[in-house]
């Protein structure tokens, strides 16, 4: 099958896109894949375009939207004039611009397959809706990575949820670059005497970071030997709102690191060999891809009780699961957690990473997409 991949924010989005196209290549398809200008990509082993501007920095509104016609003028071009069997796209980053232009494929019977991450954008604008709706309603297949998200999709598009199918999101093993601990928190200047939490990842309304420094800054006032690092960069939010909760419990570098930027690739083994438990405050998400980076990173995590983390995350065993949206039960099960002792924790964590890498095989997620490419 000749597929043609396509992932718009490939430089934050790459350890998914590149272990699936490559899995896909292994399965016997001809692949190739169009991504943003992510540029550092040995990783690919498919050929690949760089294309949309959409993580761009230095780029404005009106050059990026020009930029996103243009890139998908370029992949329905090629789509169609090199006879792509498949087009599989995932992210609608300007959902009006991707539905006229992956409307183009159909006429020309090229096969449409959404993988959907988000179903709905947390930022959701005024006509993503109605823009997602036809864009599902045109695809052959639509792909969701948590078996809750089946129920979620039906009660939103209920007219295309016979076109979805549960393929859960894959593992993170082969990105995972642990260090020594005590190597990694002398580089980042992070206390060796205590027990270390871990936020990592972009910091958005919908992650709880306030939850998580009102639970933190509770915990404070109680015992002195935690630490929390928040590390990621600030995407539709404002840092203003978490610092006044920071300021108000004197939460200082005796307590707290906040790194809020991008993380490089090479920095990101560091935060996570660095820490003990990581913490997941999630008020909703609808996919596990954040608790597979956990467990590839061999640590235990404290993670919110929504579905796509409670069908990964085992209470006790391989985590500690706590109420979403509720400060002080975040707090009661981050004092749990580090009354655990290393070994315990150690053992929770491997307990994690055995399950990612038994239940969410690149390979087999590859096979039964290359049978949805058939169907």
């Amino acid at each position: 099958m000749k597929v043609l991949f396509v992932d718009q924010i490939a430089a934050v989005n790459y350890k998914y896109s590149f272990s699936l196209v490559n899995a896909l290549k292994r399965q016997g398809n001809d692949v190739e894949i169009v991504i943003d200008d992510k540029k550092d990509n040995e990783y690919c082993r498919v050929k690949y375009y760089n294309e949309f501007l959409t993580s761009s920095k230095t780029v404005g509104k009106v050059q990026k939207l020009l930029n996103y016609c243009s890139s998908y003028k370029f992949l329905v071009d090629k789509a169609i004039n090199e006879h792509f069997d498949i087009v599989h796209v995932e992210w609608f980053q300007f959902s009006p611009i991707d539905y006229q232009y992956l409307k183009k494929l159909k006429k020309h019977g090229i096969k449409l397959v959404v993988t959907i991450h988000d179903i709905l954008p947390f930022n959701t604008k005024f006509y993503d809706k109605h823009y997602h709706q036809k864009i599902y309603g045109m695809a052959n297949q639509i792909i969701v990575q948590a078996q809750t998200n089946v129920k979620r999709f039906d009660e939103l598009f209920p007219e295309d949820s016979k076109k979805v199918t549960y393929i859960p999101h894959g593992h993170f093993l082969d990105f995972a670059d642990l260090h020594d601990k005590i190597e990694s928190r002398n580089h980042l200047g992070i206390p060796l005497d205590k027990k270390v939490f871990l936020f990592f990842g972009q910091i958005k309304k919908v992650k709880g970071v306030g939850n998580l420094l009102e639970a933190f800054g509770e915990l404070c006032q109680k015992r002195d030997d935690l630490y929390l690092v928040i590390a990621g960069s600030v995407w539709k939010d404002s840092f203003e709102e978490y610092q006044r909760i920071i300021d108000e419990y004197h939460l200082d570098s005796k307590h707290l690191k906040t790194d809020i930027m991008f993380i490089p690739d090479e920095e990101v083994g560091y935060y996570y060999s660095a820490a003990d438990i990581a913490v997941l405050p999630y008020l909703d998400v609808y996919q596990s891809g954040v608790i597979q980076l956990t467990y590839a990173y061999s640590k235990p995590a404290v993670a919110t009780a929504i579905a796509p983390f409670m069908e990964i995350v085992e209470d006790g065993k391989s985590g500690f699961i706590c109420k979403p949206n509720n400060s002080d039960d975040l707090a009661r099960v981050m004092d749990q957690a580090a009354n655990v002792d290393d070994q315990k924790l150690e053992e929770m964590a491997a307990e994690g990473r055995v399950t990612i890498e038994k239940k969410y095989s690149w390979n087999d997620i590859a096979k039964n997409i290359t049978g949805l490419y058939y169907k």
